[in-house]
């Protein structure tokens, strides 16, 4: 499992996605284990501070780094 905290604006996107080569056997056994927690860790006026616990066979990204990512 691992961990990303990130802060978002409004309307600003977080994508989960799996990663290149990952199992989707592994990450379904995976997901039904422990599944994926969001946490909201504070907020500030517009921006909230999220903690996402997600199995290492996703690639979680910011929106803004998204078009790095695509094939």
């Amino acid at each position: 499992m691992g961990r990303l905290i990130v802060t978002r604006r409004t309307n600003e996107q977080i994508r989960l996605t799996l990663k290149p080569g990952a199992s989707i056997d592994d990450l379904l056994l995976e997901l039904e284990d422990t599944g994926i927690w969001i946490t909201m860790i504070e907020t500030d006026g517009s921006r909230a501070r999220l903690a996402i616990d997600a199995p290492d066979q996703l690639l979680v990204l910011r929106e803004e780094l998204i078009p790095e990512w695509e094939p």
